[in-house]
């Protein structure tokens, strides 16, 4: 079909305005016009979307901060926790992250500086003693550790449970 023959089929074929709702043949439409068309769906969900790649993105430049402020509201959690349970670590600015339990020979070991990855000094801390064999122990550790009579060395322990002593 040529170019005339598709033009004379246009005079047949008729729509609504979306506008005013008025009735047309497609061949008395002005393809330009200088308003904007109206608004489909279509514009809708575009708009949407765009509107989600703008937040993702701010997320994306702030996520950063948004996980620090959540780790130091955790910490702070953390240490209004241990005050309710142990007051004792927190009057002595104790990192609960550098508190290990063994209960035996003592309550707790503290590595102070062990959260920021350089330990600086180690801690035994214990109860008051219960019975006297347990005042027994206290007082021989606090002699060991007067006397200097102590001594580090480090066994490492292999997937299969082989403990390998290092000098």
């Amino acid at each position: 079909m040529n170019f005339l023959g598709a033009y004379d089929e246009m005079k047949r074929i008729c729509g609504f305005c979306p506008c005013c709702g008025e009735l047309f043949r497609l061949s008395e439409v002005s393809l330009y016009t200088r308003e904007a068309p109206p608004r489909t769906p279509f514009d809708r969900v575009d708009e949407a979307r765009d509107h989600l790649d703008h937040a993702i993105e701010r997320f994306d430049d702030q996520e950063a901060e948004i996980r620090e402020a959540a780790k130091r509201r955790g910490q702070a959690q953390a240490r209004k926790h241990l005050k309710r349970i142990a007051p004792f670590f927190v009057g002595r600015r104790i990192d609960p992250q550098d508190v290990k339990v063994i209960f035996s020979p003592v309550n707790y070991v503290v590595f102070r500086g062990l959260a920021r990855d350089s330990p600086t000094a180690i801690e035994l801390i214990d109860g008051e003693p219960i019975t006297r064999e347990h005042e027994k122990v206290q007082n021989s550790i606090e002699r060991t550790i007067k006397a200097g009579n102590m001594e580090w060395h480090t066994l490492r322990i292999d997937a299969d449970g082989r403990v390998a002593r290092e000098e």
